[in-house]
């Protein structure tokens, strides 16, 4: 008797994580700590330093000396480019700088930002990471870089200020 309840405990555990994983996963909702898209966060919010996976640095503001009047403008430090694997920085890292746009994302709930380089990338090497996820955590802005939403990001970018 012992024997058939434990088998029937175990089942009812099985197939409620069963159950909870498959809800998850069509639901879009992240798992492990992963981030996710955010389409709550209102362009405002996102300004500042954010820091991530190995060195990388990236400053969001609205204009720049150079800039036009309102444009939102970035600069990067220890940029990668986007032929990087997980691990490797076999093809280096850049500083540069240029402008940004706040956007929604193609075909997937969520927003991104759409980074266009006017300096630092070097001529024949592939083309920079361009394109970061919005997220949100506790009302603090994410960035990522959603290579397959099936894995957690490589590169998650946090905001230090």
């Amino acid at each position: 008797m012992a024997r058939g309840v434990i088998f029937s405990c175990a089942f009812v555990l099985l197939l409620a994580v069963g159950y909870l994983r498959l809800m998850n996963a069509i639901s879009g909702e992240s798992s492990h700590g992963c981030p996710r898209a955010a389409s709550d966060l209102r362009q405002s919010a996102l300004p500042g330093r954010y820091t991530g996976t190995g060195g990388m640095e990236i400053d969001l503001v609205y204009g720049r000396p150079s800039a036009p009047e309102g444009q939102a403008s970035f600069e990067v430090r220890n940029w990668r480019y986007s032929d990087y694997e997980h691990g490797d920085d076999s093809s280096g890292s850049f500083d540069g700088s240029g402008s940004w746009e706040y956007e929604p994302r193609s075909g997937v709930k969520g927003m991104q930002i759409r980074l266009d380089f006017d300096e630092g990338p070097q001529p024949g090497k592939p083309a920079p990471i361009s394109f970061l996820v919005v997220g949100g955590g506790g009302g603090r802005p994410v960035l990522f870089d959603d290579v397959d939403p099936d894995v957690c990001p490589d590169i998650v970018m946090n905001k230090s200020d």
